[in-house]
C-alpha cells in the first residue's frame, strides 16, 4: 500500500485492498445495528479511512477520501437505502470528522508513520482520534436527522458519537498494525502462535459465559485484551479488542433472548459499546506501556553493551598504556622512581635498584633520603623546600648516593613534581643517571691536566739538563746526541700518554729503548717478571737504557757481530735491581774523563729513584746495576716537582 504514482496517486492495489477493508467495516457496522430507530451503533469504516490518512503522506490524501466516499455510497446502497442527498449528508459528515482527525493527529503522531509506539502517541489517538473528531460526524449527522425528521439531535448525538468513536478505536489501531505486518513480512514463531490461540480460547469462553448471563460479569472480558497487549502489544490489542468486538456483537445480536433479565435493552447496549471502549483503550494503553518498557530495556542492553564495550575497549587501552609504561618503567636505561609528597619511595624500577644494590622491594617504602650519601643531603632539601614552597616544579641536580655495599655512585638527579588541584605536591617522579663513569672520567681529565702540566715543567727541566750537559761534554756532536736523548725521552712519553700517565709495564720500557737492535737477531736477552713503574721512575730507567743500548752500540757488544746485551731485573729483600751485562763484545777500558751518558747513568739515575747504580767496565763487558727500595717505584716517588734531577750537577 505505500506505493505511489509521481502524481501522488496511491497504487491500486492500495486503493482496492482499502475499499475492500471499507466495506468489510461497514457489513459489521450494520450487523451491530440492533437497536430499532438507532441506525448506527458501532461504524468502523471511519477508523478506516483515517488509518490510511495516517500511514500515507499528505498529498495521497484525497485518494483515500475518495475511497471512503466510494465505499459509504456502496453502503448506503446495499443496507441503508437512504435518498441520495441524506447520503451525501452522512458522507460529508464522516469525510469531515476523518478529516479533521488526520489534521489534528498529524502533528503529534508524525505521521506519516508506520506503527504506533509510545504512550504519547496513543494518547493523542484516544484525545484527538477518538473523543473529538467523532464529535464533528456525531453533530453533523445529528443535525442532518433533525433536520429530516429522523430523531432529535438530542438524542442521536450520543449514540451516533458513541459508534464512531467506537469504531475509530476497534478500526484504525488494527489497520495500523496489520499493515505494519505486511511490510515487515512479520510471522509469528509457532510458541506465539499457540498463546495467541490460547487467548483466544479465553476471550471465546468468558464472551459465551457473559452471553448466558445476561453480561453479569462483564468486566472480565478486557482481562485477555490485556494480556493480549502484555504480550504481543499492539497487534496482540488490536487483534483482542477485533475478537472482543465480534464476541459482543453476537451478544448485542442475541439481546431479544435476555431481554426479560436485564431491562432496558438501549442501556445494555450503550454499556457494551462503552466495554469495548474501555477495554481496546485500556488495551493500547497497556501495548504502548509495554512497548517502551521493552523498548527502554533493549536500549539499556544495547546502551550497557556499548558501555561494556567502551569498557572494555578503554580497559584494554589502560592495560595495553599499563604494560607501555611498565616496559618503559621497567626497561628504562635510567634509574627511574615515584616518590610519594612525604618523601618515601612509593615504586622503583629495576635499573635504579641494581644501581644502588638493593632489590626494589627492598627499596620501596623507604625514604631516599637513606639512599642518599650524608654529605649531599643539604642540597637534596633545598631541592625540596622549593618544590614544597611551590616556586618550582622541577629541578635538576647531581648528588652522591649510596649503594648497599657503602660504595657511592654519583647521579643525575631530575625530579618532576606533580601536584593536586589544590596545589599540593601528590607525588615525584625522579630520573636517576648514574653518571659515575663521566664524573671520574672528568676527575681524571682533571688530575691529568694538571699531572701534564707538572710533567711539562719536568720534562722542560730535563731537557734544560740533558741540553747542557751534552753541549758541555760533547760539543763537536752535540746534535745527533741531543737528538738521540731527545728521542729516547719522546719514547718514554709515547709511553706514559698511552697509559694515561698512569704505571706502565717495564718489558714495555725495555722494548721502546732498545727495539732498533732488535733486527740485528737474538742479540738482545730481557728477563724479569711483570712490573709496572711509576711516570718518574719510568723517565729515569728510560733514559739509562737510552744510553747504555747507544753506548753498546757505539763502542760495545752490540757493536761487533757477536756480541750480546742481557738485561735483567729482579726484586731481592724488598729492593728492586735491575743489570745491563754486555758480553762478546770488543775489550772494554774504563773512560779516562766522564761524560754527561756516565753522569746520566750513574748520579742521575741513582739519585731519581734514591738508589745506587754502579758501573763495572770489565775487560769482556760493561756491567751496569741499578738497586732501589721498592718504595721508590711508588705512584709519586723521586717527583719532587722538577723530574727527580734538582740534585743533578753537570
Amino acid at each position: 500500500m505505500a506505493i505511489r504514482f509521481a502524481s501522488g496517486m496511491p497504487a491500486g492495489i492500495g486503493l482496492i485492498a482499502c475499499y475492500l477493508a471499507y466495506m468489510l467495516a461497514a457489513a459489521f457496522g450494520h450487523w451491530m445495528m440492533v437497536l430499532p430507530d438507532i441506525p448506527i451503533t458501532v461504524w468502523p469504516p471511519n477508523g478506516v479511512i483515517l488509518a490510511a490518512l495516517l500511514i500515507q503522506p499528505r498529498q495521497s490524501w484525497p485518494w483515500w477520501l475518495a475511497v471512503g466516499v466510494a465505499g459509504e455510497l456502496t453502503s448506503n446502497v446495499l443496507w441503508f437505502a437512504n435518498p441520495l442527498i441524506w447520503a451525501l449528508g452522512y458522507v460529508a459528515a464522516n469525510v469531515a470528522a476523518v478529516t479533521v482527525a488526520a489534521l489534528l493527529l498529524s502533528r503529534f503522531l508524525g505521521a506519516p508513520i508506520r506503527r504506533l509506539t509510545t504512550l504519547q502517541q496513543v494518547l493523542a489517538f484516544l484525545g484527538l482520534g477518538v473523543l473529538v473528531s467523532p464529535m464533528v460526524s456525531a453533530t453533523l449527522g445529528s443535525a442532518l436527522n433533525a433536520g429530516i425528521g429522523k430523531g432529535s439531535f438530542v438524542a442521536t448525538w450520543p449514540m451516533w458519537w458513541l459508534g464512531d468513536a467506537t469504531g475509530i478505536l476497534i478500526a484504525t489501531p488494527l489497520i495500523i498494525s496489520l499493515v505494519n505486518a505486511w511490510r515487515d513480512r512479520a510471522r509469528p514463531a509457532p510458541v506465539q502462535f499457540l498463546e495467541g490461540a490460547m487467548i483466544g480460547l479465553v476471550l471465546a469462553g468468558l464472551s459465551a459465559w457473559e452471553m448466558g448471563t445476561g453480561a453479569a460479569h462483564a468486566f472480565l472480558l478486557p482481562l485477555p485484551v490485556i494480556w493480549a497487549a502484555l504480550r504481543f502489544e499492539f497487534r496482540g490489542a488490536t487483534l483482542a479488542v477485533l475478537g472482543l468486538s465480534l464476541a459482543i456483537g453476537l451478544h448485542a445480536n442475541s439481546m431479544g433472548a435476555v431481554q426479560g433479565l436485564v431491562g432496558d435493552l438501549t442501556t445494555l447496549h450503550t454499556r457494551l459499546q462503552a466495554l469495548i471502549i474501555v477495554a481496546a483503550a485500556t488495551g493500547l494503553i497497556v501495548a504502548a506501556i509495554t512497548r517502551q518498557q521493552r523498548q527502554a530495556l533493549a536500549d539499556l542492553a544495547r546502551s550497557n553493551t556499548e558501555l561494556e564495550a567502551r569498557v572494555a575497549e578503554r580497559t584494554r587501552a589502560i592495560e595495553a598504556a599499563e604494560k607501555r609504561f611498565k616496559a618503559t618503567f621497567q626497561n628504562a636505561g635510567v634509574g627511574i622512581s615515584i616518590v610519594s609528597g612525604d618523601g618515601k619511595l612509593m615504586r622503583v624500577n629495576e635499573r635504579l635498584a641494581r644501581m644502588l644494590g638493593y632489590d626494589a622491594e627492598e627499596m620501596e617504602g623507604r625514604a631516599l633520603d637513606q639512599f642518599t650519601h650524608v654529605d649531599d643531603l643539604a642540597l637534596g632539601a633545598a631541592a625540596w623546600e622549593r618544590l614544597k614552597s611551590g616556586a618550582a616544579d622541577e629541578y635538576e641536580l647531581e648528588k652522591r648516593y649510596l649503594r648497599k655495599d657503602g660504595v657511592y655512585v654519583w647521579g643525575h638527579t631530575t625530579v618532576s613534581c606533580v601536584r593536586h588541584p589544590s596545589g599540593r605536591m601528590a607525588y615525584l617522579i625522579k630520573i636517576i643517571q648514574d653518571v659515575t663513569e663521566r664524573r671520574h672520567s672528568e676527575e681524571l681529565r682533571q688530575n691529568l691536566a694538571r699531572e701534564i702540566n707538572h710533567r711539562s715543567k719536568n720534562l722542560l727541566t730535563i731537557i734544560q739538563v740533558i741540553a747542557r750537559q751534552t753541549a758541555s761534554r760533547s760539543p763537536q756532536d752535540f746534535v745527533q746526541t741531543f737528538g738521540d736523548r731527545l728521542r729516547a725521552l719522546a719514547a718514554n712519553q709515547d709511553l706514559l700518554v698511552k697509559s694515561e700517565w698512569q704505571r706502565i709495564s717495564l718489558h714495555d720500557l725495555v722494548h721502546s729503548q732498545v727495539e732498533q737492535f732488535y733486527a740485528t737477531g737474538n742479540r738482545i736477552v730481557v728477563t724479569g717478571a711483570p712490573m709496572m713503574l711509576p711516570p718518574a721512575a719510568a723517565q729515569a730507567v728510560g733514559m739509562a737504557l737510552h744510553e747504555l743500548a747507544t753506548n753498546a752500540a757505539k763502542y760495545g757488544s752490540l757493536s761487533t757481530e757477536t756480541g750480546q746485551v742481557h738485561i735483567a731485573w729482579e726484586v731481592v729483600q724488598d729492593r728492586f735491581v735491575m743489570t745491563w751485562r754486555e758480553t762478546g763484545g770488543p775489550e772494554v777500558t774504563a773512560p779516562s774523563a766522564l761524560g754527561f751518558g756516565t753522569t746520566l747513568l750513574d748520579s742521575m739515575t741513582a739519585s731519581s729513584l734514591s738508589g745506587e747504580v754502579s758501573i763495572d767496565y770489565a775487560r769482556d763487558g760493561l756491567v751496569w746495576q741499578l738497586q732501589c727500595p721498592l718504595s721508590a717505584l711508588e705512584d709519586g716517588a723521586g717527583d719532587d716537582g722538577s723530574g727527580g734531577h734538582g740534585q743533578t750537577g753537570p
